[in-house]
């Protein structure tokens, strides 16, 4: 399924567009068919994702090689709790999150925000989308905001989520937040390992994953983990490496149990805030690799159950095409 970024749109008439849409659908890739959805943020980024269902059969019962043990990774000591295997769900449940980056630049236009789209949301539902398995939808705010978002989409089934997360649980790490309190405030997700992340704070794929371990020690926390490549990965046919590795990396010590917990995002560097973007061939190819990877890891099976989105200068006029 597809992360669809839209940029520089009225905000009303986007809103507006951001939950019609909802009812329309776009093509298919190899493992279901995602709804055309659009959202904005104040005439700044705010990227939304969309997946639909498919039947996966029962569970390879066998654990990954690489995870037999609850290896030390980095200093840190995975949960020592142990799993039966993989228990697949009949369907992927539609998602449709989106990032606001570093914007709104006050809590005012937050809340005016937070405001609309909870209208809007509510006015799209009706009696029977309520009987109708309704999609996923999370929004992530910038830290400051996240309790204002809570307390406004209350009720909405919006859930909130965070950008990122520290290296630590606790202890003398200033200005650093730990995935704990970010769930005590009532957050269902964390996004790790987005590319501005890797490229502008060099945050290597050892961290990215001691984030992924530790906010999975929270029972009711959630991960969306951006994988992607460079322009100059891609050109060099190098996608299905990179994701490759960077799976591995960051899923390194994750049971097969915590899966459900975990959707892969994928965003092309080269498609991120630069007008560029993906057709709808080479986002197949991408998601593809991903389940490849995913596949090697914890199996078919598993990897088929695994929600997958795109991301990457998505607009009003490519969104359906993808």
């Amino acid at each position: 399924f597809f992360v669809f970024c839209v940029q520089s749109m009225d905000l009303a008439g986007t809103m507006r567009a951001a939950f019609i849409a909802l009812a329309f659908s776009c093509s298919v890739d190899a493992f279901g068919i995602a709804p055309s959805i659009l959202a904005q943020n104040g005439g700044k980024t705010c990227g939304l994702s969309a997946t639909r269902y498919d039947t996966v059969s029962q569970p390879n019962m066998r654990r990954p090689d690489a995870f037999q043990d609850a290896r030390q990774y980095n200093g840190f000591q995975p949960d020592a709790r142990r799993y039966d295997g993989f228990q697949p769900s009949t369907r992927r449940q539609t998602i449709i999150a989106g990032n606001w980056k570093l914007n709104p630049s006050s809590a005012s236009e937050a809340i005016n925000l937070l405001k609309l789209l909870a209208s809007n949301f509510m006015n799209h539902r009706t009696p029977q989308s309520a009987m109708d398995n309704e999609p996923e939808v999370v929004v992530f705010p910038p830290f400051p905001y996240l309790e204002l978002a809570l307390n406004e989409l209350r009720g909405t089934g919006i859930k909130v989520g965070a950008q990122n997360i520290g290296l630590e649980m606790e202890g003398p790490f200033t200005g650093e937040v730990a995935p704990s309190m970010i769930s005590s405030l009532g957050c269902d997700y964390v996004m790790l390992g987005h590319s501005e992340r890797r490229l502008l704070y060099d945050e290597s794929d050892v961290e990215i994953n001691r984030k992924v371990l530790i906010s999975l020690r929270e029972p009711n926390l959630n991960v969306i983990l951006c994988v992607g490549e460079t322009l100059e990965e891609y050109e060099n046919k190098l996608l299905s490496s990179i994701v490759d590795m960077q799976l591995k990396a960051a899923l390194n010590g994750v049971y097969p149990g915590d899966l459900r917990r975990i959707v892969i995002a994928y965003e092309p560097v080269w498609a991120i805030g630069t007008g560029k973007v993906a057709t709808p061939d080479q986002a197949q190819a991408a998601h593809l690799a991903v389940r490849q990877s995913l596949s090697e890891l914890y199996g078919p099976e598993a990897a088929q159950d695994i929600r997958i989105q795109y991301g990457g200068s998505v607009k009003a006029d490519n969104v359906d095409a993808l």
